[in-house]
């Protein structure tokens, strides 16, 4: 699996916004459903300028 992520659908000018390839995932753990949450355990580190932006999704 490759994973790809978004902050959110729209920017402030509602243009669509880009995703960004997180790169190859081993799948986790799931739980819920109608949203599902699934835990992804990435196989190479995350590069450091994409760790500022991804906080805030953690934090959520």
């Amino acid at each position: 699996m490759i994973l790809f992520v978004r902050e959110q659908a729209k920017d402030e000018n509602g243009r669509t916004m880009g995703f960004v390839n997180f790169g190859f995932v081993k799948y986790v753990k799931h739980s819920g459903s109608q949203p599902m949450n699934i835990t992804w355990r990435l196989e190479e580190l995350m590069p450091d300028f994409m760790w500022h932006e991804t906080a805030k999704l953690a934090i959520g």
